[in-house]
């Protein structure tokens, strides 16, 4: 395990949520590397730290205006309401060029039935 690897790991062994083998990995490498074991106190004192704090509930309106935030900075592009028919999902669409590419290639075929070439 490198140090990358090993900084990526700390904030899912701080919550406990890696697979035991990863776990052991990790705790190996911490017990070795000693940059890495630094690293990872002072993500243990960052994040205790913050546990301290206390929670906050956010103000009234509060969603709202980022989601007003977002449309006007990303120019409509998302948490627009759209219908379904001004947004065509691109597997239907798929699907439907491949049922008209096969309806083209059948009416070829069956215009010439001297050269029927069916797979």
């Amino acid at each position: 395990m490198d140090h990358v690897e090993a900084t990526e790991l700390f904030s899912s062994y701080w919550d406990k949520d890696l697979a035991p083998e990863q776990a052991a990995r990790l705790e190996e490498h911490l017990g070795a590397c000693v940059v890495c074991r630094r690293e990872y106190e002072a993500f243990e004192q960052a994040v205790g730290a913050l546990g301290s704090l206390g929670r906050e509930l956010a103000p009234e309106g509060f969603v709202q205006g980022v989601v007003k935030r977002v449309r006007k900075r990303s120019h409509g592009r998302f948490f627009v309401g759209r219908r379904a028919a001004v947004r065509i999902p691109y597997e239907l669409f798929s699907v439907v060029m491949l049922a008209i590419l096969l309806a083209i290639y059948l009416v070829l075929q069956l215009s010439q039935p001297g050269h029927l070439r069916l797979p």
